[in-house]
């Protein structure tokens, strides 16, 4: 199967891009404190917020998803700004550590696309 690429909404550690590189998924990732770069050529298969500023920031620039994206938010107060911004179907995971959360949201994507 396939492997997803995703937009992740801020910088990541050492210890995760090292966990994407040996997974071989491609992603980019912005760091939410900058000015978020247009990718109206990319064409993600997942958006990985981790809070609800990195939303604004990615709406702020003037992005969208696409349609077909899948949203994962992580923590309740992340979801419900991707709720109220975008219309693609979010879901929700609660991971503290960075690294879960990147590896639940691959898992979870790779699950919905194996049906």
């Amino acid at each position: 199967m396939k492997t997803p690429f995703l937009f992740i909404g801020q910088r990541m550690s050492a210890i995760t891009h090292q966990w994407l590189y040996n997974q071989q998924v491609e992603y980019v990732e912005v760091n939410t404190e900058t000015p978020v770069e247009k990718f109206e050529n990319e064409v993600f298969d997942a958006f990985l917020f981790f809070s609800p500023a990195g939303i604004e920031s990615y709406r702020a620039s003037g992005n969208f998803p696409p349609p077909s994206s899948l949203i994962i938010a992580n923590g309740n107060p992340t979801a419900q700004a991707a709720w109220r911004y975008f219309t693609n179907k979010v879901v929700l995971l609660a991971e503290q550590d960075e690294l879960s959360f990147v590896q639940y949201s691959i898992a979870h994507w790779m699950k919905e696309n194996s049906k």
